[in-house]
């Protein structure tokens, strides 16, 4: 696996679910508002601040711009979010629920970017 650094760009796997935890919300203390990811191997809850994270996680952002995204969205600094976000990410990606793009997805997101 690679290091994470700001120049990162990940992208959530197509093998992935994402429900809101509205439906699952004993599954977690902290599920308000977050999100239940699914793969046929096991489900993972991620809270509020997680979620953030995970929708901003699109094969098109660094992660350098998702942390400073979560920063704007969160209302706090992007030192104090900087090193939560890699964390999660660093979780997600030992999981397998998200992967760094291979240059077949770039062309294709940017394609669907230019389209979209």
């Amino acid at each position: 696996m690679s290091t994470l650094n700001d120049n990162t760009t990940l992208v959530r796997r197509m093998d992935v679910t994402a429900r809101m935890t509205g439906q699952v919300a004993e599954l977690s203390d902290r599920a308000e508002g977050g999100v239940l990811l699914e793969t046929w191997v096991g489900r993972y809850v991620i809270d509020s601040d997680g979620r953030v994270v995970w929708l901003l996680i699109d094969g098109q952002r660094n992660l350098g711009q998702v942390v400073d995204d979560v920063a704007g969205k969160l209302g706090l600094s992007a030192d104090e979010v900087r090193r939560p976000v890699y964390d999660l990410c660093e979780r997600l990606l030992e999981l397998g629920l998200v992967e760094e793009p291979t240059a077949a997805d770039t062309v294709a997101l940017a394609q669907s970017a230019v389209v979209g």
